[in-house]
């Protein structure tokens, strides 16, 4: 019954996508270029100067429209599994292993190479992001790294002292409970929230590294969260939200949205007006934020218990494999190199630009129209580069089941349905579980794993001797990263 439905759903999605791509304007004497994206401002300036630059370049004339009604990721695979997929598609991080792994992308490796948008053209923290399996399937059309947001006028309406730039989950702790205790008072109706997180979950990768902690080991063939630090993660996660009630629980969250005025901007007006102290956001708040008026803002780390790290990701423009202009949407990734394009991402306030260097520009770092966001583009601008690291990826689980699987466990903890012990060992067995289905599906995969197995045991061997890591064993970035903060690595090959 599921395979029927199933084909249902593919054969309506093929349907209307074909009506979709055989438009009038398919027939145009340019190449029309279809991009599925959300339909804004940046988007639709982006599309100027692309046009721009290949008239500056004397390349070919390319038109460009936006397709912001198949942005879900089922319906992106679907049209693309029936051949119908749009030329070039906004793809996130947690999708590219699934996009990649499909066929439905276009290897842009070689001619990433050639046009000058290899994966050395951005960060080098985004090499695993823009990478599968050893492939380039896309240029990062921007890059995030979600920090602390702080309204400054709030935390003086109650005069409590603003959180340092980098502090502890102690000192999170200390300040959110003075925080809410003077915001809300006895009788207070509408309660008033310490911090907002990103989504409906409290991201909670960046709390395990700074205890050195990662979601997996060396090799990323185990998930490890069944340990006592994982376990600490998710007690302090219990306390903060349901104890403490410093940040809202989902219901809340969603009570408070439905209250407001200003639907689709609810969390961002919220947060201006003092409803939330803080947002965990990246720099594409500035978009939401601007509208709402000269906030005084500042930006600062994440709590950690001593190892500062943020997770640091991008958004990628891929290209479908069957599109009829390969060398016209090869053209586009070039141009998210350009000035044009960076300064664009720069000013306009959509996270980072994707080559580096524009992070120095003034347009990132002091524009002239937002004198208060300044202190936020140097935070940016220097953090991403010294505490990003890009989330460990197991080639062995999708990272969306991986997430959905936290996100179910952190509910079920809020709920009171697990114990933290419980929790982090659910985690961990339901990721297991998800590793042993791979490999029981995929013979390739086996082999890779059996191949990165005995390189985990030299490494469990070297770290049992307090002897150091050889860099070209670990897979994991959050590893690298940590081993060398760590003194723990060696260029040297001990095999």
């Amino acid at each position: 019954m599921k395979s029927v439905f199933l084909g249902i759903i593919i054969a309506l999605v093929a349907s209307s996508s074909l009506l979709y791509w055989t438009q009038p304007d398919r027939d145009s004497p340019i190449p029309v270029l279809y991009w599925i994206t959300q339909d804004d401002e940046v988007k639709r300036e982006t599309i100027v100067l692309f046009k721009e630059w290949l008239a500056e370049k004397n390349l070919p004339q390319v038109d460009i429209k936006i397709d912001n009604t198949n942005q879900g990721v089922m319906k992106k695979l679907t049209q693309g599994l029936a051949g119908v997929g749009s030329d070039i598609m906004d793809v996130y991080g947690n999708e590219i292993e699934l996009f990649g792994s499909s066929g439905m992308l276009m290897d842009v490796t070689e001619t990433a190479k050639e046009l000058g948008f290899s994966p050395d053209a951005t960060y080098p923290a985004l090499r695993s992001d823009v990478l599968h399996e050893g492939k380039q399937y896309g240029f990062p059309r921007n890059a995030a790294a979600a920090m602390y947001w702080i309204n400054k006028d709030t935390f003086a309406r109650y005069g409590i002292e603003e959180p340092p730039h980098r502090w502890t989950w102690d000192e999170f702790e200390r300040i959110g409970k003075q925080f809410v205790a003077a915001a809300n008072p006895p009788g207070t109706r509408d309660r008033i929230y310490f911090m907002k997180p990103a989504s409906s979950a409290v991201t909670m990768q960046e709390f395990r590294r700074g205890m050195g902690l990662s979601a997996y080991n060396e090799t990323m063939t185990e998930c490890i969260l069944d340990d006592p630090r994982s376990v600490e993660v998710y007690r302090r996660v219990y306390r903060w939200v349901i104890e403490l009630q410093l940040i809202p629980t989902i219901a809340d969250a969603s009570a408070m949205t439905a209250d407001s005025a200003i639907p689709g901007g609810a969390t961002f007006h919220l947060f201006a007006v003092g409803r939330y102290a803080m947002l965990n956001l990246p720099r594409w708040a500035l978009i939401r934020l601007r509208p709402l008026g000269k906030l005084p803002l500042r930006v600062i780390e994440p709590p950690n218990t001593g190892f500062s790290n943020i997770v640091f990701g991008c958004g990628l423009i891929s290209a479908y494999t069957n599109t009829k202009y390969p060398e016209e949407t090869a053209r586009f990734m070039q141009f998210l190199t350009s000035e044009s394009f960076n300064l664009l991402v720069a000013r306009s306030g959509d996270s980072l630009p994707p080559v580096p260097k524009y992070t120095q520009s003034e347009e990132f770092l002091r524009p002239p129209e937002h004198p208060e966001e300044w202190q936020a583009g140097e935070v940016f601008s220097s953090a991403a580069p010294e505490i990003g690291i890009p989330t460990s990826r197991s080639p062995f689980v999708q990272t969306t089941v991986f997430v959905r699987i936290e996100s179910q466990v952190q509910q079920s903890l809020l709920a009171g349905r697990l114990t933290p012990e419980e929790a982090a060992k659910t985690q961990a067995d339901r990721t297991n579980k998800e590793i042993l289905i791979t490999l029981t599906e995929d013979p390739k995969k086996k082999v890779l794993y059996a191949e990165l197995q005995e390189v985990q045991k030299k490494i469990d061997e070297l770290k049992a001797a307090n002897l150091p890591i050889p860099r070209e064993w670990i897979t994991n970035p959050f590893h690298l990263r940590y081993y060398e903060h760590k003194g723990m690595l060696t260029e040297e090959d001990a095999s």
